[in-house]
């Protein structure tokens, strides 16, 4: 190949990423537009439209819209109440660190909706949540811990700090 060639080529590749790099800040700016429309949505009722705003965020990976269709499936709104589901949109944003999401999927382990009952998953996000100052995911924490052997406790704590060590800001 010689130089004009190579020049060429590097200009066509460079042209290409330019391309590539302003998709995706458009798409950041669809996203940020999708999750205000849908959280307005949301906040008016319409759970309709705001499941179809916020789907595609989520699905781009946006914690806090992970978050609501967590509590949409949850509660119902806008879709057949589904634990599960909700329990999958609360643990992707839940391992992004999102502190409701945290505490929701905590308190779908201690209640077995969704999941199967499992007292040591649900100490473990109630401690990252409350790592986090989440106070409520602190005394859930302590209303579970009553159920717990302190063997079981112990495998919480060390999976919650292999989280947060995983995790570190």
């Amino acid at each position: 190949m010689n130089i004009s060639m190579k020049n060429a080529f590097l200009k066509l590749v460079l042209i290409a990423a330019s391309f590539v790099v302003a998709g995706c800040g458009d798409q950041a700016q669809r996203d940020a537009a999708n999750y205000k429309a849908g959280i307005e949505a949301y906040s008016q009722g319409n759970y309709a439209v705001a499941l179809e705003k916020l789907k595609p965020v989520a699905e781009h990976g946006n914690a806090q819209a992970q978050n609501k269709l967590g509590v949409m499936h949850s509660q119902g709104q806008g879709v057949a109440r589904n634990d599960k589901e909700a329990g999958v949109w609360w643990g992707k944003a839940a391992e992004q660190g999102h502190v409701e999401a945290q505490e929701s999927l905590g308190l779908l382990y201690a209640k077995g909706q969704g999941v199967a009952q499992d007292w040591v998953q649900a100490y473990k996000w109630f401690s990252i949540a409350g790592a986090s100052g989440k106070e409520t995911a602190l005394n859930n924490q302590k209303v579970i811990g009553v159920h717990m052997s302190p063997e079981k406790i112990a495998e919480a704590n060390a999976l919650a700090q292999e989280w947060l060590e995983k995790h570190k800001r």
